[in-house]
């Protein structure tokens, strides 16, 4: 495991209790795959497991989705200003895309599940991977996380993005995914609800890459 000096850089609220950190990388050697994870250290020593969800293509600066909880990460996030120095841990994490499966990439995600997939989204747009991208979104309480990268590129046609309750979508997408590599990402009950509902339509889950990010905060 490798330990990166970090500086934080921007500090942005996406929604409330949801912040991505921006940090850039001191050592300059910083290298990730699209959907991996970092071990986030703050100065006061406490450190917490955070998503990327920006795409390798400037692995200098990395953006970070994080959803502020309770308990002593969340305190240590509250205190957290821009400049502050920091350790960065990682990446770790198998939530990748495999480059030799040429199925449509179908990912359902939910609350802050989304920020790997944007990451794996954005990287895919960037190589010009021409598998189709389709993004089933539940988002908390409405709050439609990076909005503003995934809507114009749904509007243009570069990928289909749609956001609702997750049994819903899968419903209304039953014959795509089918037929797709699908990659689930989010909160433990909402990873079991999207298994359900895939086996509710006839789809067998067991295929599917899976990102757990534990218990709701």
């Amino acid at each position: 495991m490798q330990t990166h000096a970090a500086i934080v850089t921007e500090i942005q609220e996406l929604a409330p209790a949801v912040l991505q950190l921006t940090v850039a990388f001191t050592d300059r050697d910083f290298e990730f795959e699209p959907g991996q994870w970092v071990n986030f250290q703050f100065p006061e020593g406490v450190s917490r497991a955070y998503t990327i969800a920006s795409a390798p293509q400037r692995p200098d600066a990395v953006q970070l989705c994080v959803r502020v909880g309770a308990g002593r990460g969340g305190e240590a996030l509250k205190k957290l200003i821009p400049g502050a120095t920091v350790a960065i841990d990682g990446p770790f994490g198998d939530f990748v895309l495999p480059q030799q499966d040429g199925r449509p990439v179908a990912f359902l995600a939910g609350d802050t599940g989304i920020a790997p997939v944007r990451s794996i989204v954005l990287h895919m747009l960037a190589t010009k991977d021409k598998r189709p991208i389709s993004v089933l979104y539940e988002p908390d309480q409405r709050h439609i996380l990076y909005a503003g990268d995934f809507d114009p590129l749904a509007r243009d046609g570069s990928i289909v993005h749609v956001s609702g309750k997750i049994e819903t979508l899968i419903a209304r997408n039953r014959r795509a995914l089918e037929s797709s590599l699908k990659m689930a990402a989010g909160f433990d009950g909402f990873l079991a609800r999207v298994q359900s509902a895939l086996r509710a339509n006839g789809i067998d889950p067991s295929g599917a890459i899976v990102e757990s990010f534990g218990p709701e905060p």
